[in-house]
């Protein structure tokens, strides 16, 4: 799931909440003989509290019991009697479901809501918001003959539930309950995604994270022995230099000025630099970096300045000359093993088929 489609799942669900204890204020009132009587949350629980202590205590309510003054629970009971003789059975039962589908189905959505983490866990909590939101609009609404008997605590519910729905469907119209671009998934970068992933991504975010660890743990073992080999070839740069150049000039398969396979931060994308058009080119060393060069924005000119590596190809001498301008080090593999690690500001000339790998990471692009 992307960044906003989480701030906007999160955000509907925390209105929904609200929505929940919108109802411990005064929600109805009706005509209780001598004169109105106004219903809240908060005295309902109160009451259904006392009243259920009372019954676990003694085991029966009296008739006597004073539920909300001036009715008691004989009073209750020979209305619902009456309500079923006169055959208002129905009636009741469908208003006491009315009633609870609301307040069920807004604590579920809620609870979905911050539980989500795609595309497929978004559908039943979105679903659900609707019908509440739909019978809360035909009770204010459409039944009109109720509207002198609903108080605050209605209309609040109707509203927050109003305005998450506002939220949830933002999120789906924006594309925000969308799997992220495998690179952002796999790496953890920001920016645009791939379009073509639509699948829910609660699983692969868990199982990517699971492989970043792992990497990680493999990544600074590597990095250990590589910069321990590293610093030795630095100690006799001077004298080792030239014989390096020889041999990688001597070693391995020409290169052809095609620079593909990439994986990554790389993935999908290729250079074709023999055929005269375009000798060099300038890749990026970070996501951020990379889709910046791609759509040529001047918006992402900081994060290109610190973060590339130019490659030049001499078609003439068959070889690439790399330039690093990167914060990130630059790996210059063969074989599967380093035969250069380029600094900001290094330099190197390769002339027989390598992998170039930004370090520590498994961004990386094969110089054919």
């Amino acid at each position: 799931m992307r960044k906003h489609g989480r701030w906007m799942k999160n955000i509907a669900g925390l209105l929904l909440l609200l929505a929940l204890l919108s109802l411990l204020l005064p929600f109805c009132k009706f005509n209780a003989g001598d004169g109105n009587m106004t219903l809240s949350g908060i005295e309902v629980i109160k009451t259904g509290g006392k009243a259920g202590y009372t019954y676990f205590k003694e085991g029966r309510l009296s008739e006597n019991y004073v539920i909300k003054a001036p009715y008691t629970w004989g009073n209750i009971k020979d209305s619902v009697s009456y309500i079923n003789h006169a055959g208002g059975a129905n009636i009741l039962v469908f208003c006491a479901v009315a009633i609870a589908v609301p307040l069920v189905l807004c604590f579920l959505s809620m609870f979905m809501l911050f539980m989500a983490e795609g595309k497929k866990t978004m559908f039943m909590p979105t679903l659900f918001t609707l019908v509440v939101v739909a019978e809360m609009l035909l009770i204010v609404f459409g039944i009109t003959s109720l509207r002198p008997f609903l108080k605050i605590g209605v209309y609040l519910f109707t509203i927050l539930n109003v305005i998450a729905l506002l939220f949830i469907i933002a999120g789906w119209i924006t594309g925000g309950y969308r799997q992220l671009d495998k690179r952002q998934s796999r790496y953890g970068y920001g920016g645009k995604g791939d379009t073509n992933n639509d699948g829910d991504d609660g699983n692969n975010n868990r199982s990517h994270r699971r492989k970043r660890r792992k990497t990680r743990r493999k990544t600074k073992k590597k990095k250990k022995t590589q910069k321990d080999k590293s610093s030795d070839g630095d100690n006799k740069k001077e004298n080792n230099e030239d014989s390096k150049n020889k041999e990688n000039k001597v070693s391995g398969e020409p290169v052809t000025g095609v620079i593909s396979n990439g994986s990554g931060i790389y993935h999908g994308l290729s250079w074709n630099l023999k055929d005269g058009k375009d000798a060099a080119v300038t890749i990026g060393t970070t996501f951020d970096a990379v889709e910046a060069l791609e759509s040529g924005s001047l918006r992402g000119i900081d994060s290109i300045a610190e973060n590339n590596c130019r490659i030049v190809f001499d078609a003439a001498a068959k070889q690439y000359n790399i330039e690093s301008h990167s914060k990130q080090a630059v790996l210059i593999l063969q074989d599967g093993k380093v035969v250069k690690w380029l600094k900001n500001g290094d330099s190197y000339a390769v002339t027989s088929k390598a992998v170039l790998q930004v370090d520590g990471r498994r961004d990386a692009v094969k110089l054919g």
